[in-house]
């Protein structure tokens, strides 16, 4: 499994500077090159960025309809000449506006579909958009004989999230981390280190993550971490993760 960080920062970006220093790209991971997880503003600059062509990007899975997972312009730049031929997943309200562009598949909690070659399952998040009862999501990827949580945008799992994960083994967990220090409030939505050394803890017991488990932290906030790399690389040492990096690829 061929993991591309296409962008790893938070909302709290100003994307219109993004390629400037310092600026990281709306939060997206591209699979094998071909598998696109959330589609937010900055994606189309940043597939160019990295040398990651539209055309090979042949399924794409949104987590959530916030304005920086899922742009209905990023996903009309990307299908521009193939209205149609790219496959979408994800919850009823995104795949509304991803009508006129793709084909789609409206997902729920417990939905089992496969998306360029891979297993999904779709567990809760534990996140809010601006409808409250709108359904938001995480997944639990498996393939290439590899599985891996995608867990972004959630603060504790919850329970059904939890059931659903059952005894799987993770392979790697690319993990919400919007939140470098305890004591925000965004702890209601989003994940923060003690939070996430908790559940990390109770996931070892239950089997899920074992010493070979690799896990990312991802969606870093600019007001809620560190602006110097070196201090964000510390952290991540700390807890004993690695840093999702823009443009790097990783294989699983």
């Amino acid at each position: 499994m061929k993991i591309t960080f296409i962008g790893t920062g938070a909302a709290d970006y100003n994307w219109s500077r993004y390629g400037e220093p310092g600026i990281l790209g709306s939060t997206a991971t591209l699979i094998d090159d071909h598998l696109l997880l959330d589609c937010g503003p900055s994606v189309p600059a940043a597939l160019t960025r990295y040398g990651k062509e539209y055309a090979q990007i042949t399924d794409i899975v949104i987590t959530h309809r916030h304005s920086d997972h899922f742009s209905p312009d990023s996903l009309k730049r990307i299908t521009a000449g193939r209205i149609g031929e790219i496959r979408l997943f994800g919850p009823p309200q995104v795949c509304e506006l991803a009508k006129p562009f793709c084909r789609v598949q409206v997902l729920d909690f417990g939905s089992r579909f496969q998306a360029a070659g891979y297993d999904f399952l779709t567990l809760p998040a534990n996140h809010t958009v601006e409808d409250i009862f709108e359904k938001t999501f995480l997944y639990l990827i498996s393939g290439a004989q590899r599985t891996l949580l995608y867990a972004l945008d959630t603060a504790w799992l919850p329970t059904l999230a939890y059931r659903l994960l059952a005894k799987t083994p993770l392979d790697g967990v690319i993990w919400d981390a919007t939140m470098s220090k305890p004591g925000d409030w965004r702890i209601f939505e989003h994940t923060d280190p003690v939070m996430f050394s908790m559940m990390r803890k109770t996931l070892a017991s239950n089997g899920n993550i074992h010493e070979k488990t690799r896990i990312w932290f991802d969606h870093r906030a600019r007001t809620l971490w560190p602006a110097d790399p070196e201090e964000q690389e510390s952290i991540a040492r700390r807890e004993n993760v690695e840093l999702a990096r823009e443009g790097e690829t990783v294989i699983l």
